[in-house]
């Protein structure tokens, strides 16, 4: 018996070797990855988000003329229930809303995408939200970069992480209406040239990964707000200007970061809610732009080494087993 993962990949479309989305089986017991199979073709998903039903999820299409879509695996094919567009180009994420009705879409081109979502199929593009600003890094916030999108609660607000302007923004979410409010309810500012990219929720605070400058920053969420701020490491014993962080994630432990140029991946400890890295991990592959975290498992898009890598824990966070599966430019993974 194998449980299944989806990954998604950069293809032609944007200059990369993938394939579409692209199943893997992973064998329970042990972890291990078996060879790839049954792809889904389609341009540049590079984002999927669980839709909620078993073998559906939702993809963000990095391309100029952005568009997500919703596909669902029946266990034999693959079959396309519905497409829309992001509001914008490069969408680069996306989050489904805790009631079902609304995806948000981080168009890294400079925008923000609201899109309906009916019976688990998304619909139409309802909202387009755009910010102006930019930051000290001249060849990466030359501009607004949205480049997450995370509901906060019980889905009453959602949080803009924006990488060109240094700012998180905090916006209402009327969920009846499948909207958020026009301007922000809150807009919290990172130090300058952090890039905040990733977001995830962590014993009542919010950690974002701080691509430019290798940081993790962390505030307590209080009624859907942002407290102050905490700023630690990304990476535990790597300078900060050969690290560029991509991706924070929930693990059993704490987080686990995926830090490029270093190519390895921090494990982080949270102690009263502050994160706190202990162990930098090899990966042994290049470019590790996303972790999936499945009890002690981890599996990480290595996208310049064209392989998904797993990586098995033991419970004092040691590596004792490894396996990996070659799939084109891999960008993100995602277990069905």
């Amino acid at each position: 018996m194998s449980d299944l993962l989806a990954v998604g990949s950069y293809t032609s479309a944007t200059g990369g070797r993938g394939a579409g989305v692209t199943l893997l089986a992973r064998d329970p017991r042990t972890g291990r990855l078996a060879s790839a199979g049954t792809p889904s073709p389609c341009d540049s998903p590079s984002f999927l988000a669980a839709a909620g039903r078993p073998g559906t999820l939702h993809a963000a299409h990095e391309v100029d003329e952005g568009r997500v879509s919703t596909r669902t695996f029946d266990g034999t094919a693959w079959s396309v229930r519905g497409e829309a567009s992001s509001g914008g180009s490069s969408p680069c994420q996306l989050a489904l809303h805790p009631g079902g009705g609304l995806l948000v879409v981080a168009n890294y081109g400079g925008s923000v995408g609201v899109v309906s979502v009916r019976d688990g199929v998304v619909g139409e593009l309802v909202q387009t939200l755009t910010a102006t600003g930019g930051g000290p890094v001249a060849d990466r916030q030359d501009g607004s970069h949205p480049h997450s999108a995370t509901f906060l609660g019980d889905g009453s607000s959602v949080v803009i992480a924006d990488l060109g302007t240094d700012e998180l923004r905090v916006h209402a979410v009327d969920a009846a209406a499948g909207r958020l409010s026009e301007e922000p309810v809150q807009v919290v500012r990172t130090a300058p040239g952090t890039g905040p990219r990733h977001t995830a929720l962590r014993d009542g605070r919010l950690v974002v990964v701080g691509e430019l400058d290798a940081t993790l920053t962390s505030w307590a969420v209080t009624g859907g707000r942002l407290g102050d701020a905490v700023v630690r490491p990304a990476v535990r014993d790597r300078p900060a200007g050969d690290v560029w962080p991509s991706e924070v994630a929930r693990a059993p432990w704490g987080l686990v970061v995926a830090n490029r140029g270093a190519d390895v991946l921090t494990l982080v400890e949270v102690v009263d809610g502050v994160p706190r890295p202990v162990r930098d991990v090899p990966l042994g592959a290049r470019n590790p732009r996303h972790v999936a975290v499945v009890g002690h498992h981890l599996y990480v898009s290595a996208q310049d080494s064209d392989a998904v890598v797993h990586l098995a824990l033991d419970a004092d966070l040691a590596v004792v087993d490894r396996s990996a599966v070659e799939v084109g430019t891999p960008t993100f993974v995602l277990p069905l």
